[in-house]
């Protein structure tokens, strides 16, 4: 029996996901693609899941981590990741409050597709730094 080699996979991976997505209407509403990719498309949701991945973090550390957000913008995301499900946010009874974030297990099974992509920006850092 023929081994396929990583590569063999994720085209044949590629192949049957264009054919199960040219049957639908990609920018119909009510298309999950739509759904995934405007959730997604965010400029700040892939990196504060990413900045979770690594561990539960409170909000001083992500402000810490991702420098380049505002705080308002911080508290937007984290707030709406919190509402779809992907995190989940533990508020302690003391004072001053401490509050931690942590992915949910829905949060946690979106990193293997991150990975892909951070995977190719690696690959094509030289070219994607030329973009700016």
């Amino acid at each position: 029996m023929n081994k396929r080699t990583e590569k063999e996979v994720l085209n044949h991976k590629v192949e049957t996901t264009l054919e199960r997505v040219i049957k639908k209407p990609l920018f119909d509403e009510t298309c999950i693609f739509s759904v995934a990719a405007r959730f997604l498309g965010d400029k700040w949701t892939m990196i504060v899941l990413v900045a979770l991945l690594e561990r539960t973090k409170r909000y001083n550390e992500l402000q810490k981590q991702i420098p380049t957000i505002s705080p308002k913008m911080l508290a937007q995301t984290l707030k709406s990741l919190e509402e779809w499900g992907f995190i989940s946010r533990e508020v302690y009874p003391e004072i001053p409050p401490r509050v931690e974030y942590s992915l949910t297990p829905f949060g946690r099974s979106l990193m293997p597709t991150l990975s892909v992509l951070f995977d190719w920006a690696i690959e094509n850092e030289s070219k994607l730094r030329k973009i700016k």
